[in-house]
C-alpha cells in the first residue's frame, strides 16, 4: 500500500475519531442538560406557589393529613391549604369587621365561629356523601353480585361498578380499582374504602367480600341477601330522618336565635356589647350565653340522632 493511502486512511480514521469523540461529548452534556432542567422543573413544579409549600407542610403533619383526608371524603374539589387559608383569612376579616362594629371580645368569638362552620361544612358535606353512597350500595351489591354470577372475579366486578354507578360511588371505586391495579391487597384496598366512608352498611359488605376473597364460599347468595337487607335498611333511614325533621329544624332555629340575638342587640344598642364585654363579668356572661346555646344544639343534635 503506498504512503498517500495509508495517509488518507489515517486522515478518515482520525476524522471518525475526533467526530466521535465530539458526538459523545455533545450526547453528555444534553443528558446532563435533560437531568438538570427535570430537576429545577420538578422543584419549581413542587415548590411552584405558597400553597404548594404549605401544602407539603400540611402533608407532613398528623392534623394535616387528617384534614387532607377529610376533605377527600367530603369530595370538596379544593387543597387543604386553600382550605385552612380560607378560614384563617375569614376568621381575620371577621375579627376586623366585628371589633369596629361591636368589640373585640366578641370579634374574637366570632372568629372562632367561623372556624367552627369551616369545620362544621366539612363535617356535614362528609356526612352529605357518606350518606349518598350507603344508598348507592343496594345497587353497588346487586352489580357484584350479577358480575360474579356471571363468572367474573370481585375486581373485575368492582371496575364494572366504577363505570356503571353514579357519583360518589363511580370516584372511591374507580379509587379502590386504581389501588388493586398498582398493587394494593384486596383486603388493604376494600379497609381504606371503608375508612374514606364509614358506616355499618359498608362494614359488612366489605367484611363479605374480603372474608369470601380470603376463604371462598357462596359470594353470589351472600352478596344478594345484603342487597335486600341494604335496601330495607335504607327505606328505615328515610323514614326515621322523616320523623326526626322536626327536631333537627329546631336545633338549627336555636343556632340562628345566637347570631340573631347578637345583631339585633348591636343595632338597637350599638354600645351595650362594648360596654358589657370591656369586664370580666361581663365577658363570662357573654361566655356563658354562647356555651349555653351551643350546649342546646349539641343536645339536639344528640338527640335526634338515631343509629339505624
Amino acid at each position: 500500500m503506498s504512503a498517500p493511502m495509508i495517509a488518507l486512511l489515517l486522515a478518515i480514521v482520525l476524522t471518525l475519531a475526533v467526530w466521535g469523540i465530539w458526538d459523545y461529548g455533545r450526547g453528555l452534556d444534553e443528558r446532563m442538560a435533560m437531568a438538570s432542567r427535570g430537576r429545577r422543573g420538578f422543584e419549581e413544579r413542587r415548590m411552584t406557589t405558597s400553597l404548594d409549600r404549605l401544602d407539603m407542610w400540611l402533608r407532613r403533619q398528623p392534623l394535616g393529613r387528617q384534614l387532607s383526608r377529610r376533605i377527600t371524603a367530603a369530595g370538596l374539589r379544593t387543597r387543604p391549604s386553600l382550605f385552612l387559608v380560607t378560614i384563617v383569612g375569614g376568621g381575620l376579616v371577621v375579627i376586623v369587621v366585628v371589633s369596629q362594629i361591636v368589640s373585640l371580645f366578641l370579634g374574637v368569638l366570632a372568629a372562632l365561629g367561623v372556624g367552627g362552620a369551616g369545620l362544621a361544612y366539612l363535617r356535614k358535606q362528609e356526612g352529605r356523601r357518606r350518606e349518598e353512597f350507603i344508598d348507592q350500595l343496594p345497587e353497588l351489591a346487586r352489580v357484584l353480585s350479577n358480575a360474579t354470577a356471571a363468572g367474573l372475579s370481585v375486581r373485575t366486578a368492582l371496575e364494572m361498578a366504577a363505570d356503571e354507578l353514579d357519583e360518589p360511588a363511580r370516584t372511591e371505586l374507580a379509587r379502590t380499582a386504581e389501588a388493586l391495579r398498582i398493587g394494593q391487597s384486596f383486603e388493604d384496598a376494600m379497609t381504606d374504602l371503608q375508612k374514606r366512608l364509614p358506616s355499618r352498611e359498608l362494614a359488612v359488605l366489605v367484611s363479605t367480600l374480603v372474608v369470601s376473597a380470603r376463604a371462598g364460599g357462596s359470594l353470589i347468595t351472600a352478596l344478594r341477601n345484603i342487597s335486600t337487607t341494604l335496601e330495607q335498611r335504607k327505606e328505615t333511614r328515610r323514614e326515621v330522618k322523616t320523623i326526626v325533621g322536626q327536631a333537627v329544624v329546631a336545633g338549627y332555629a336555636v343556632a340562628g336565635m345566637t347570631i340573631c340575638l347578637v345583631v339585633g342587640m348591636s343595632v338597637f344598642s350599638p354600645k351595650a356589647f362594648g360596654e358589657m364585654t370591656g369586664s370580666f363579668i361581663g365577658q363570662a356572661i357573654v361566655l356563658t350565653a354562647f356555651g349555653l346555646f351551643i350546649g342546646a344544639t349539641l343536645l339536639i343534635r344528640k338527640v335526634t340522632r338515631i343509629d339505624v
